[in-house]
């Protein structure tokens, strides 16, 4: 038996995501991982071609650090793969970039083959964890929005084997997201693969998914952001219709692709972790958690009194009895929370 280690359990050890990963945001930025987890940008698509910005001195720095296992770029404390190496979260390396992690390459040789889309901050709701009120993009907002999806279909889509929409934003609210989506085809994309969708559900109806033919094949999971078990939580934290969200729930579980239901956990909704399990359960989705993050809609004080993750929260001891319940429960990702049973 060989003593080396094969070339996909060399890149099953380290992250594969800045070797494989492109995020673009409103104002241009590009990012090789989710920037709550990796801050640092690797250019601009507004500014620059992304056969530059892949390989620029930022991007090349990053992949280093990833090699030399520093992750010094990383958020220990919140990416889930640094957390739970073993989380259902953490996706297999592409094939390229399983052989780039194990040549120790740096500067790629091929464009990004996931794209996670984030560019257009429209959304019908307004969820206090994400932003004050409802907002659609227009005036210079709009146009840039729509300078982004353009170079996005015309520099990235060719090469890219998965898309994902949106962790800003909602595919469906997002006149701009929905357009890009729209004129998908595989003329357009020839190498895609992999549809992901991140909506807050509430437009994914039948009649929205009728609109997108050529992408319904593609269709690979789908993340719906809830935040809540119950129907009075749900209008507090997302400020929506949380019937009609259980009725578009069933359509999209009736997709077959897998579905997962997300929950910001905090101090309102943590005594509702089992109520969304059961929905999820009931329509065979997973359930996923993740630690409350200020985007800057909070104030410092009311923060403090929501991130019931935090060890010093009067209700902390509570949410940590919750979580070692569900923890071994069937389709249950602990997320970045994880930590938390580790402490």
């Amino acid at each position: 038996m060989s003593k080396h280690p094969t070339q996909s359990t060399v890149a099953a050890a380290l992250c594969p995501r800045p070797f494989e990963w492109a995020e673009i945001h409103p104002d241009g930025g590009v990012f090789l991982c989710c920037p709550s987890w990796l801050k640092r940008t690797i250019g601009n698509l507004l500014a620059q071609p992304i056969d530059e910005i892949w390989n620029s001195p930022q991007a090349l720095e990053i992949r280093k650090s990833i090699l030399n296992r520093s992750y010094h770029n990383c958020s220990q404390k919140r990416c889930p793969r640094l957390l739970d190496p073993a989380s259902k979260a953490v996706e297999a390396a592409s094939s390229q970039a399983e052989k780039a992690i194990s040549q120790g390459q740096v500067s790629l040789p091929y464009l990004p083959r996931r794209l996670n889309l984030c560019f257009d901050y429209s959304c019908n709701l307004a969820c206090p964890s994400c932003r004050p009120h409802p907002q659609i993009s227009n005036g210079t907002n709009l146009a840039q929005a729509e300078q982004l999806a353009e170079r996005i279909r015309q520099q990235l889509l060719p090469t890219a084997e998965q898309l994902t929409l949106s962790g800003y934003g909602d595919p469906f609210a997002s006149p701009v997201y929905f357009k890009l989506l729209t004129q998908i085809t595989p003329h357009d994309a020839p190498q895609l693969k992999e549809l992901r969708l991140h909506s807050n559900g509430l437009l994914f109806d039948e009649n929205h998914w009728a609109r997108l033919p050529s992408l319904q094949p593609l269709l690979k999971s789908v993340e719906i952001s809830v935040d809540a078990g119950r129907a009075a939580t749900y209008a507090l934290n997302r400020g929506g219709d949380f019937a009609r969200l259980c009725r578009n729930l069933e359509f999209v579980a009736s997709l077959g692709a897998p579905l997962r239901l997300s929950m910001v956990v905090q101090q309102n909704n943590f005594r509702e972790i089992n109520d969304l399990h059961q929905i999820a359960l009931g329509i065979g989705a997973e359930l996923y958690l993740s630690r409350l993050i200020n985007w800057g809609t909070f104030s410092r004080q009311a923060y403090k009194l929501r991130d019931v993750a935090a060890a010093d929260h009067p209700q902390h001891a509570e949410l940590l009895a919750i979580l070692r319940a569900i923890k071994a429960e069937p389709g249950v990702d602990l997320g970045n929370l994880t930590q938390l049973l580790r402490s």
